[in-house]
């Protein structure tokens, strides 16, 4: 299901998970997902920024790298982004209500949650790392209106979504017409991330 076909359609460029708020609109292109990861860089150090986990919101930092990694080195991070229209959907607001990690202006990608697989402080598990790889959980639209409303009104029946079960079934569900509900994009972007005590970014 890991496809850049939705990209195409609505002519976005998809916005990693940086670890800082701006909510400043400010004009210019939108960056690919290669260059994303430099204007992360050059902002400076780690920012602060919920996340879920199992249904449990935590702090999480994060530092993006640019090196590639082993699959076994590294853990999941989900930026699920919320439908268009969100607000009409009787869904509560995402954690990033916008976050415009950019700075290239605010589009609908700036409204999504961020879902771990795996925290240090979650005994027997297996799959914690401290490099989290970055994949993007977005509605399934084709751009066809009626379409994509029956897309939005199924994926908002899945928010908030807390945890990686929760991002597995909404992957998993499809329209009448056997059409995905949601789809998600490896942003080849990996971060070095630590869940954090709640009160470290005061």
């Amino acid at each position: 299901m890991k496809s850049l076909f939705y990209l195409g359609i609505f002519g976005l460029m998809l916005v990693p998970l940086g670890c800082s708020q701006n909510t400043t609109p400010v004009t210019g292109p939108s960056p690919s997902l290669s260059s994303a990861g430099a204007s992360l860089q050059a902002a400076g150090g780690p920012g602060y920024e919920d996340a879920y986990y199992n249904d449990t919101t935590v702090k999480i930092n994060a530092i993006e790298l640019s090196q590639h990694a082993p699959s076994q080195a590294q853990a999941d991070l989900y930026e699920v982004v919320y439908p268009i229209g969100w607000e009409s959907l009787n869904v509560p607001p995402p954690q990033c209500n916008p976050c415009d990690h950019e700075g290239n202006g605010i589009d609908f990608t700036d409204y999504h949650d961020h879902v771990l697989d795996s925290v240090p402080s979650s005994p027997g598990h297996g799959e914690y790392r401290a490099l989290w790889h970055v994949y993007v959980v977005l509605p399934a639209y084709n751009h066809d209106p009626n379409h994509d409303d029956a897309v939005n009104a199924a994926y908002a029946a899945h928010l908030p979504i807390r945890s990686e079960a929760e991002v597995d079934a909404i992957l998993g569900e499809t329209l009448p017409d056997n059409t995905p509900v949601a789809t998600e994009v490896d942003a080849n972007l990996y971060f070095l991330c630590a869940v954090v005590n709640p009160h470290a970014a005061r």
